[in-house]
């Protein structure tokens, strides 16, 4: 079974009562319809003069007979949920445009003055992160006028927190993308040692780095993207924001270029 089926099979408690009521209004006005077409017989009794037991019992009977039914209302439901949440997500991004796109304590990856801004929340010890890195390195080169906001949004334990960490602090030193691309093309697992291993072989003064670490802007600028990946519906990594568009997951290059085209067309 699909994960779109199971959950639709699991919240089917949840809906079915609203959905057999939706069914006895259509189901009586579908019987009505169909004695009045018939000349032959008599005009039928109203609607509300019906027996609710009669009509409980031609709802549960139809239902018995066209079980899909309820999934395919489930299915249609959730459609429209989605399409209202994807609505209200491109409100909440295009709201805080600006925070997202122009915080000064996100570094700025590319071109600083391209036309259109990719927004990329990530945490370092996500596999779909590593797998993204190098496409996305490929598309700043490739199209030459992108910005790209690197959001740290460490979710997956403490050494994501420390290497997020340790990155914002290599920004003074000005090797925040050096070892931003060491820790994402790294292959094992993470630990506090072998991030400060990284950022050594990338020409960091350690010594500076722990002291920068410890600033309170660092822990500012972690907790400011929460809240914002919280706002506007961020909960995974990789997650891009491409001008307004929403692209959760490790998108492929063609997907990104797609999305960047969109945004550039919808600016001018």
């Amino acid at each position: 079974m699909t994960h779109s089926a199971a959950s639709s099979t699991k919240r089917l408690p949840l809906y079915l009562a609203a959905f057999v009521g939706a069914l006895c209004v259509g189901g009586v006005l579908f019987i009505a319809e169909s004695m009045a077409a018939d000349s032959s017989k008599p005009a039928p009794a109203p609607a509300a003069s019906k027996d609710k037991a009669e009509i409980e019992q031609i709802v549960r009977d139809y239902i018995l007979r066209e079980p899909e039914i309820l999934l395919e209302a489930l299915t249609i439901l959730e459609e429209k949920q989605a399409a209202s949440a994807n609505l209200e997500q491109q409100r909440l991004i295009a709201e805080n445009a600006g925070a997202l796109q122009r915080d000064p304590n996100s570094f700025v990856a590319g071109n600083p003055d391209g036309d259109v801004t990719i927004v990329e929340f990530f945490d370092y010890q996500c596999g779909y992160c590593k797998r993204s890195v190098e496409r996305v390195m490929n598309v700043l080169e490739e199209d030459g006028n992108v910005r790209l906001v690197l959001k740290e949004f460490p979710i997956l334990g403490e050494t994501s927190v420390f290497a997020s960490r340790a990155a914002i602090a290599a920004i003074p030193q000005g090797k925040y993308m050096d070892l931003h691309v060491a820790l994402l093309t790294s292959k094992g697992e993470l630990t506090e040692d072998r991030v400060l291993r990284m950022a050594e072989d990338v020409g960091i003064d350690i010594a500076r780095l722990k002291q920068d670490m410890k600033d309170a802007r660092v822990s500012e600028t972690i907790e400011a993207n929460y809240d914002m990946a919280r706002l506007i519906g961020v909960e995974g990594t990789p997650a891009f924001i491409i001008g307004t568009a929403f692209a959760p997951g490790a998108i492929d290059e063609e997907e990104m270029t797609r999305l960047i085209e969109e945004a550039r067309a919808s600016a001018s």
